[in-house]
């Protein structure tokens, strides 16, 4: 647990550093900031948080520490992994502390502060940067040679280009007949084309043509056509159709028609390069 509190905007952006300077001066003098105490844990979807948490300050630092080490205790007890940490074995803890070595290795030889504690640029790398611009550095890492020994095992966190190759599953969906398409825009345009975002769902005809109002009630659509002007975003279209009317010509004067164009035209769509994620346009938010 790296803070004790922490403020989030409504956005969900990080508040200045001002916000929190605000909030500690704002407390009594000679008084640390109040913290919840938590009492011994249970079932965690049986627990109360709300009835477990006590609202009190603290007038010394050392029953701040212990209700702090209380919570943190409390904490580790209703993580996912408290059990097996709990009963693991000798060498699984020593396999443990091994890999939180190889960390601190990786951090030493591959990664660094960017700057120094004169605020000079190191001409390192750091751990939290962008995906694409350290992947050089991740797989010369210590770290990946054990991850890539490792047993599969299951992603806690998982993007799509991270499941399978989109050709691959583009493919799959190809001979689906309950498989749909949907756009953000008409694809009448080059712009468009670029701009627009596709959605495919799996679903039964009624599905495909029914939507529910802000009441409830259940109000009958008709299908759309997405290279049609007139389209209507996000109106579904059967995938086997879209794949045999479609024809675009890509910005390297390619023509691209029928399924293969199709899929090929999907795939880049669904792929994010580098360009993309790094472009002068590019924030955090996209």
């Amino acid at each position: 647990m790296g803070v004790l509190c922490s403020t989030v905007d409504k956005d969900g952006d990080d508040p200045p550093e001002s916000k929190a300077q605000v909030q500690l001066q704002s407390q009594p003098p000679r008084r640390l900031y109040k913290m919840p105490q938590i009492g011994r844990t249970g079932n965690r979807s049986h627990q109360n948080w709300r009835a477990a948490v006590s609202d009190r300050g603290f007038e010394d630092p050392v029953a701040y520490s212990k209700a702090l080490e209380q919570l943190q205790s409390a904490e580790r007890a209703i993580a996912f992994d408290a059990e097996v940490t709990a009963t693991a074995s000798s060498i699984e803890k020593q396999a443990a502390a091994l890999v939180k070595k190889i960390q601190a290795y990786d951090w030493d030889t591959t990664y660094g502060p960017s700057t120094d504690g004169e605020g000079r640029p190191t001409g390192k790398r750091t751990q939290g940067e962008h995906f694409l611009g350290t992947v050089d550095l991740i797989n010369k890492t210590e770290l990946m040679k054990v991850a890539r020994k490792m047993p599969k095992g299951a992603h806690l966190h998982i993007h799509f280009n991270a499941c399978l190759p989109a050709r691959f599953l583009i493919q799959q969906a190809r001979d689906i007949d309950a498989m749909y398409i949907r756009s953000t825009l008409p694809l009448t345009n080059d712009k468009n084309m670029a701009a627009s975002r596709i959605s495919f769902m799996v679903m039964t005809p009624h599905e495909a043509t029914h939507i529910r109002d802000s009441d409830g009630n259940e109000k009958r659509v008709m299908l759309g056509n997405v290279y049609e002007s007139s389209y209507v975003p996000n109106r579904w279209m059967p995938y086997k159709q879209f794949q045999r009317n479609f024809k675009h010509t890509d910005e390297n004067g390619h023509v691209l028609r029928n399924t293969q164009g199709a899929e090929a035209w999907l795939e880049r769509k669904m792929l994010i390069s580098e360009e993309e994620a790094h472009n002068a346009h590019q924030t955090g938010r996209g």
